[in-house]
């Protein structure tokens, strides 16, 4: 979890740690809940480095098959009167 907070932090994950603290701080000034809970998602994401980003989540994507017996395909020309 320590490590977790401590490293890794990108771009992305510092707007997004602004962005929830000060949506909790103008929840609280305004006491709105919404906001508050908003602020609380965006700084919950941007501490416990969790989430997507603009280039969508990290899924590991399966190591393909190298498939080296591929067929053959045949072409015929169809010609038109």
């Amino acid at each position: 979890m320590w490590y977790n907070l401590t490293n890794h932090w990108g771009f992305m994950r510092i707007i997004r740690l602004v962005i929830g603290g000060y949506a909790l701080l103008e929840a609280y000034r305004s006491s709105d809940v919404m906001i508050g809970i908003m602020g609380v998602i965006l700084a919950g994401m941007a501490l416990l480095n969790m989430g997507c980003g603009a280039q969508g989540c990290g899924v590991p994507t399966p190591p393909r098959k190298s498939t080296n017996n591929t067929d053959e395909v045949e072409y015929e020309e169809i010609h038109s009167k």
